[in-house]
């Protein structure tokens, strides 16, 4: 069976996580490579229908066209021009090229996008006499091309919009987690299902509702809405696509889940609710309005695993009250568990290590992350 080469683009500083997603996802993949917020692999084309619906973590999935060092506009032109349209875009169809670079250049990230858009249609016209169609807005085909340095790779995107926008969403916090940020969180802790887990500061509720979804076996990309840009590339099969999305429909479960979300706000907490009752999984999720700083007012079971999202002190919060809420909450959870991981994201990476130091937590591991634009760190605790 034939391979193809692909990359995934995904958070910064959670490759290794996605990587192993992808080890699990589809097992025949092959020559994985982790760069910075990418993945690159090896794989038959079946893990175009697999990873679009299952991943938890990747953004999107990018099939590899080539990759050339390129120092010039001209080096860009001729490398592209030199490959093979004629088997990803049909001649009836329009395109786009998106550009992004770094490094040090002479030209600009729209200067690569018109030569790389130029140089396909000058190589499909060679090979096909016909000559293809430019649509910036709206375009049947999307090739996105990377340089860094002079490390010039040009794919086709399979996925369309970011994969991090799950479509259950109907509430927005003003400082939402993304949900593969979530996911990446959750696997990090390595929670095992029966175990109960717990978001004491779940604004919308993100991290619990994608707990749910991986307890329930719910494949992420069924909540889509538009369909997906590989549905348009002519290496694929709609009816073996078709075949794996019924497949993913059969194997989820509607079992239930101990999972607890609290949060002190009344708004965001009906909002996460909203937003679990979209995802069809607000009948596993036990919600409470509550205070994190005394978990032991409202926790009749131990919690195994937390995962948690709380205030930076940054959009929400006023930093002089966060170090007060980190210690708080710290010595709570002790109090309502004997043992437990622990995973936090935070941007007050002091303000936190102190507060486990105070209360004599564990921290185990430690990783930079970007969350948009704001550097962030992961911490993985141990208790007990």
């Amino acid at each position: 069976m034939m391979k193809y080469s692909f990359c995934v683009t995904t958070n910064r500083g959670l490759e290794d996580i996605v990587a192993r997603e992808i080890s699990v996802l589809v097992p025949d993949a092959e020559k994985l490579e982790i760069g910075k917020s990418r993945v690159y692999f090896e794989a038959n084309k079946e893990a175009v229908y697999l990873l679009n619906l299952w991943s938890r973590t990747i953004h999107r999935l990018l099939m590899v066209l080539g990759r050339e060092r390129c120092k010039s506009l001209e080096d860009i032109y001729c490398f592209v021009s030199s490959l093979d349209f004629t088997g990803i875009i049909d001649r009836k169809q329009t395109f786009a090229v998106r550009a992004e670079r770094s490094g040090k250049h002479k030209f600009s990230s729209p200067e690569i996008a018109a030569t790389v858009g130029q140089a396909i249609i000058d190589s499909y016209l060679r090979d096909t006499g016909a000559s293809l169609r430019v649509n910036l807005k709206f375009p049947d085909v999307e090739f996105m091309c990377y340089l860094v340095n002079d490390d010039f790779m040009i794919t086709v995107n399979t996925t369309g919009e970011s994969l991090h926008k799950r479509n259950y969403r109907v509430y927005n916090h003003p400082a939402a987690l993304k949900a593969t940020i979530a996911s990446s969180l959750i696997m990090l802790s390595e929670w095992k299902t029966e175990e109960p887990f717990l978001d004491p500061m779940c604004g919308g509720g993100t991290i619990a509702i994608e707990a749910a979804l991986i307890a329930r076996n719910i494949a992420p990309g069924l909540f889509r809405k538009a369909s997906f840009f590989f549905e348009r590339l002519l290496p694929f099969d709609r009816d073996e696509y078709l075949k794996v999305r019924d497949e993913a429909e059969r194997r989820a479960n509607h079992g239930v889940y101990s999972i607890t979300a609290i949060d002190i706000s009344p708004r965001h907490l009906k909002g996460a609710h909203l937003n679990a009752l979209s995802a069809g999984v607000h009948d596993t999720i036990r919600f409470i309005k509550g205070d994190a700083r005394f978990l032991e007012k409202y926790m009749d079971i131990q919690p195994r695993v937390v995962v948690v999202n709380p205030p930076y002190g940054i959009k929400l919060t006023r930093m002089k009250h966060v170090p007060i809420l980190y210690r708080d909450f710290l010595k709570s959870l002790k109090k309502v568990t004997e043992r437990a991981c622990l995973v936090v994201i935070t941007a007050a990476t002091r303000v936190f290590r102190e507060a486990c130091k105070e209360a004599e937590i564990s921290i185990v591991e430690r990783r930079l992350i970007l969350h948009g634009a704001l550097q962030t760190t992961v911490f993985k605790c141990v208790i007990g």
